[in-house]
């Protein structure tokens, strides 16, 4: 769904309160015993610079306290390993290697070659570490970290929206990890009566199945709320059921420029579960970024070279969605049949559709016509814009300009 236009002062003041609330608690000297920064290989999402090394800090003390507190150190740290997971090196992934760095065993790499009928899959890393509770006792943490769009035939999986509550493409990616991770818990020993902490985290796709997996964790009962940590980034919607209440311990980072976040249009009901936490957007009077583009723009041209590249035009993402919904006033009936087929690549049976339902699919392409012509310019004027506001390198570049703030 829409972000919430929460500013960037206020962001930045509740997390000022939250980290001198935590620096308060007993648990929390302790924790700092427990830190390591390690080296971790990002992928940038651009194509001249594809991959970037940066040192990341990770403290199994941030597992002692209750998953509902937003933690921007955890969150930079689960960006990184969701970045990592774009990177395959020799045998391994990125997000192994950054799993061992941090002290996980048992880390198991899945589905990273994909084959061209398993586009509702996705990749995904696994691993598992024992963390100290609040109350000073041992518990297992499990570490589930999700893939974005790596396989062209995942693209598939992103569009197939379907015509029920959720996401279709997302839901089926979600289904099949959460057969695997039951077969994993189960290999590592570790019972479903048992106490799990578990870390969610992906950024896009991954983001948008980390956030239906978090969810379903709680809501299948396999963990309690305060035990799952979820962290998504540039995750799309995902559901007509999803909410805030009840899933506050899901962190949503959107950037309030990246059109990826806005669809499945909030307008046909589609929302993410959790709290949506917008990164930087221009302010009502147009200044950037309320003054931290510079910072990000610092830590951006680090790690790619080149500079971030903001839309030409201030209100393109809003002009996008408004043409989409005009195209698509809604997600029932035989417009949205036509639309998922098309998006399926299962041109059979749009052909089908279109011979048993002629006016709709004619209104069909009277609309397409005329948004098309708005649309796909503003596309191609906007082009580096789109890029540099989804890729994983824009979200880590402003969560640590963010962290300077």
């Amino acid at each position: 769904m829409a972000a919430k236009r929460i500013s960037q002062k206020c962001w930045i003041s509740r997390l000022l309160v939250c980290v001198m609330a935590l620096c308060l608690l007993p648990s929390q000297g302790a924790a700092a015993d427990q830190g390591v920064t390690a080296s971790v290989t990002i992928g940038t999402g651009i194509a001249d610079a594809p991959s970037a090394a940066i040192d990341v800090r990770w403290d199994d003390g941030w597992f002692a306290e209750d998953a509902g507190a937003y933690r921007h150190e955890l969150a930079e740290a689960a960006m990184a390993l969701s970045g990592a997971a774009y990177v395959k090196t020799g045998k391994k992934t990125g997000a192994q290697n950054a799993l061992e760095a941090f002290g996980f065993s048992q880390v198991k790499a899945y589905n990273y070659h994909l084959s061209l009928e398993s586009a509702g899959q996705t990749a995904y890393v696994f691993g598992t570490k024992s963390v100290k509770d609040r109350k000073g006792g041992t518990v297992p943490l499990v570490a589930v970290i999700i893939r974005g769009t790596g396989e062209y035939t995942e693209w598939a999986g992103n569009l197939n929206i379907g015509s029920g509550d959720d996401h279709e493409g997302f839901a089926g990616a979600r289904d099949e990890l959460l057969e695997n991770m039951t077969e994993y818990l189960a290999d590592i020993g570790i019972k479903r009566t048992d106490t799990v902490k578990f870390l969610v985290t992906g950024h896009s796709r991954g983001g948008a199945v980390a956030n239906m997996t978090a969810a379903y964790l709680m809501d299948a009962k396999r963990a309690k709320k305060a035990d799952v940590y979820g962290y998504t980034f540039a995750a799309p919607a995902v559901s007509v059921k999803a909410k805030e209440e009840g899933y506050e311990n899901i962190f949503n980072i959107v950037n309030c420029e990246d059109l990826v976040t806005q669809v499945p249009l909030s307008a046909w009901g589609y929302h993410r579960y959790g709290v949506d936490l917008p990164l930087p957007c221009r302010n009502s009077a147009g200044e950037a970024y309320d003054g931290l583009y510079e910072k990000m723009n610092r830590r951006y041209m680090e790690l790619t070279g080149q500079q971030y590249a903001g839309f030409r035009d201030g209100a393109a993402t809003e002009k996008m969605t408004s043409a989409l919904q005009r195209l698509f006033p809604n997600v029932s009936g035989i417009n949205m049949a036509i639309v998922s087929g098309i998006l399926r690549g299962d041109m059979s049976g749009v052909a089908e559709l279109v011979r048993q339902n002629g006016v709709a699919s004619f209104l069909l392409g009277r609309a397409a016509m005329q948004v098309t012509s708005e649309l796909v310019p503003l596309i191609q004027q906007e082009q580096g814009g789109l890029t540099s506001a989804h890729c994983m390198a824009g979200y880590y570049s402003w969560l640590t300009a963010m962290e300077e703030a």
